[in-house]
């Protein structure tokens, strides 16, 4: 009869043991799945404020901001014209059916460029967010040509 029930015990502690380590493994999961989303939103950010630059060399050698379905075209492909290669490969967005967006300003000397954020917590991601192209996104960088960053 002892050992009859030493078994028992061993199986709800085993049970118990199997049962922490699956909430353990979920937390865990939901907590790495949230580093990467915001790794991500950390990459897209570095890579509109690297095609800035890009703009901003345009800007330099044409004394205007190159033309917004110029760029729209161009996400994940060469950026040359006349013969001078501005980026070797324009950033493009990997996840998510939204490309990145960019758009010119009326004043001449200043451009947005638009990414949505998975991590929706992100304290740049309005929620009501700016349309771009006709499609709404969440974060918005505003440059100047005349400014560096």
């Amino acid at each position: 009869m002892k050992k009859k029930k030493e078994t028992f015990i061993n199986f709800v502690e085993i049970s118990i043991i199997i049962v922490v380590i699956g909430i353990l493994g979920c937390v865990t999961y939901k907590q790495f799945t949230l580093a990467q989303a915001k790794s991500r939103d950390l990459q897209r950010r570095s890579d509109l404020n690297e095609f800035s630059k890009v703009i901003k060399l345009y800007f330099a050698d044409y004394g205007k901001l190159p033309d917004n379905e110029l760029i729209n075209k161009l996400w994940g492909k060469q950026f040359i014209d006349n013969g001078y290669m501005y980026a070797n490969s324009v950033p493009k967005e990997k996840i998510g059916d939204k490309e990145y967006c960019y758009e010119a300003g009326s004043d001449g000397v200043s451009f947005k460029m638009f990414t949505e954020f998975e991590n929706k917590n992100d304290f740049d991601c309005k929620k009501d967010g700016q349309l771009c192209s006709g499609i709404k996104y969440c974060y918005t960088d505003i440059k100047y040509v005349n400014k560096t960053e």
